[in-house]
C-alpha cells in the first residue's frame, strides 16, 4: 500500500545520504520516514508570523515617535547652547545633544529597518490579507481542536 505524498516524505538512504524516491529501482525496505523538523502545528505557525508582523509595526511606531521626540529635543538642546552663559554650561549642553544624537540614531535605524515591512502591510491590499489571515488562524485552531478530540461516529440510521 502506498503512502500518500502529502502525508509523509520518503527517501532511500543510498551511503549515508538521502536521495528522493523514485529515483532507479527501490526496495520498500530501503525507505525511511521523514518527518518535519518543526513539529508546531500550522495555526502555531500562523500565529507566530502575524505576531512577528504586529511586533514589528508597533516598534516601528515607538521607534518613530523617538525619532521625533530627540528632533525636538535637537532645537532644545541648540538653543541652549547658544544662550549658556560659559563654557562649563556648553560642555554639558554638548554631552547631552550627543547622547540625544546617539539615541535618534539607534531609533532611526530602528524605523529603517521595520520600514518595508511595515508599509507592505500597510497598502490596502495587503491589510486585508491579514485581516483574512487572522480569520483563517481562528477557523484553523478550531479545526486543530476537533481533530485532538475524542470523536465518536453516531449512526445515521437505527437498527432494528
Amino acid at each position: 500500500m502506498e503512502r500518500q505524498r502529502t502525508s509523509v516524505l520518503l527517501h532511500r538512504v543510498v551511503s549515508g545520504s538521502t536521495v528522493p524516491a523514485g529515483r532507479g529501482a527501490v526496495w520498500k525496505s530501503d525507505y525511511e520516514e521523514v518527518r518535519p523538523v518543526d513539529q508546531r502545528s500550522p495555526a502555531e505557525q500562523l500565529q507566530e508570523f502575524l505576531n512577528f508582523v504586529d511586533s514589528c509595526s508597533r516598534e516601528y511606531q515607538a521607534a518613530y515617535g523617538a525619532v521625533n521626540e530627540e528632533d525636538k529635543r535637537l532645537q532644545d538642546l541648540i538653543h541652549e547652547m547658544e544662550f549658556a552663559e560659559n563654557k562649563a554650561e556648553r560642555n554639558k549642553v554638548a554631552t547631552r545633544l550627543q547622547h540625544s544624537r546617539r539615541n535618534r540614531r539607534k531609533n532611526k535605524d530602528i524605523v529603517m529597518r521595520n520600514e518595508l515591512l511595515v508599509k507592505f502591510f500597510d497598502e490596502q491590499n495587503h491589510k486585508s490579507t491579514l485581516n483574512k489571515m487572522r480569520q483563517l488562524l481562528g477557523r484553523q485552531r478550531k479545526e486543530e481542536e476537533f481533530l485532538q478530540s475524542k470523536r465518536t461516529y453516531k449512526p445515521r440510521m437505527k437498527e432494528g
